[in-house]
């Protein structure tokens, strides 16, 4: 009988070179699985922001207005006795809990509490944190946690790598972070510490109250305000397409934003900082928290305390960041967008149609 000089194995070599191609296809593929993956998490983003905007959009209908920044009426005091702070009733957000399926946690927030008038009436002392009662006095969620300290999943934007509570440790009383903020548009932010003078804002001379410490639409270019005032769509001269309502934001890059959704003074942003401006963050290297007791901006515009650059949108989507227009569109706009025209997408009433080439930057 004749052996077979079939073979019924592979030699070193040819395992080897089946090894290699298999190595490559894997490389070639972990990029496109990466991809994959990064456009499923912006797509949930996107979703965010769609739920966002129609919440907005619902509240208005609802109330003949977009949701505003607590109670007070402009300046440092008010009509009604209170400050800014002592009267607060929570952020945009807050507003928004009953038009993003959270009632549970609405119903949980006590609306007739109030801080003090002056902040250095014992015991409160000179303290924010004490001084705004409705922001530490804790509502309890139905599962024993404190309200501002609930996780929202439509608040969290997937891709963002970030810790919902930045830096504390009590994950039941800790304040947890929205990766969204509501936009005041090309506001003033010239006149302020910590201010970055290479971004003064208020470009078109719309948005001359500083940093939105106003409640009064004369003094708005965006949307929102930091005081009791939204616009209503008709305040929205522009035209609703035209005119950026919420966008993305990493909470771990500006100071603010760290007090949480629940907080009257977190969500804010303005358009005067490029997109995606490089903030030296919470855990970055270099990062410090101290800048209160030194000079002017003494750490340039890429420290987190540097307002007009901090309180500028941002995402870890490359090349941009998320928006959600006025009219509830989601737009997805570069970083290299011409400033002058990211501005006027700020703006409400510049004046100037900006058509639809924008989009495409």
């Amino acid at each position: 009988m004749k052996r077979s000089n079939r073979r019924n194995a592979f030699t070193l070599v040819e395992l080897l070179v089946v090894i290699a191609i298999i190595g490559i296809l894997v490389a070639l593929l972990l990029p496109a699985v990466s991809a994959a993956r990064e456009a499923a998490r912006k797509m949930s983003c996107s979703n965010n922001l769609k739920q966002i905007g129609l919440a907005m959009r619902t509240y208005h209908n609802t109330y003949n207005s977009l949701p505003h920044n607590g109670i007070y009426f402009w300046g440092r005091t008010s009509n009604n006795g209170q400050t800014w702070v002592g009267s607060s009733k929570g952020g945009v957000f807050a507003k928004l809990l009953p038009f993003i399926e959270q009632d549970p946690l609405y119903h949980q927030l006590n609306m007739t509490i109030s801080g003090l008038k002056n902040r250095n009436i014992a015991p409160f002392g000179g303290s924010y944190n004490n001084w705004a009662r409705f922001e530490t006095d804790y509502a309890i969620a139905p599962n024993g946690r404190a309200v501002r300290s609930e996780l929202i999943p439509a608040l969290i934007c997937p891709s963002a790598n970030v810790d919902p509570y930045v830096h504390r440790n009590q994950w039941d009383r800790d304040a947890t972070v929205t990766c969204y903020g509501y936009s005041m548009g090309s506001q003033q932010s010239n006149s302020w510490n910590n201010q970055c003078p290479n971004y003064p804002g208020n470009l078109f001379k719309t948005g001359p109250s500083n940093h939105g410490n106003d409640a009064r639409a004369f003094k708005a270019s965006g949307v929102f305000l930091r005081g009791h005032w939204a616009a209503r769509f008709r305040d929205v001269t522009d035209g609703e397409s035209q005119v950026i309502m919420v966008g993305e934001m990493l909470p771990h890059k500006s100071d603010h934003y760290i007090n949480g959704w629940l907080h009257y003074n977190a969500s804010w942003v303005m358009t005067v900082g490029p997109i995606n401006f490089p903030i030296v963050g919470v855990g970055d290297p270099g990062f410090s928290w101290n800048s209160e007791t030194k000079p002017l901006n003494p750490f340039g515009c890429t420290h987190f305390k540097a307002w007009s650059t901090s309180n500028a949108f941002k995402s870890q989507h490359k090349g941009g960041a998320q928006f959600v227009l006025v009219d509830g569109s989601v737009q997805f706009l570069s970083e290299n967008i011409d400033y002058v025209t990211y501005n006027r997408l700020g703006d409400r009433r510049d004046g100037i149609p900006l058509g639809e080439e924008w989009k495409n930057n």
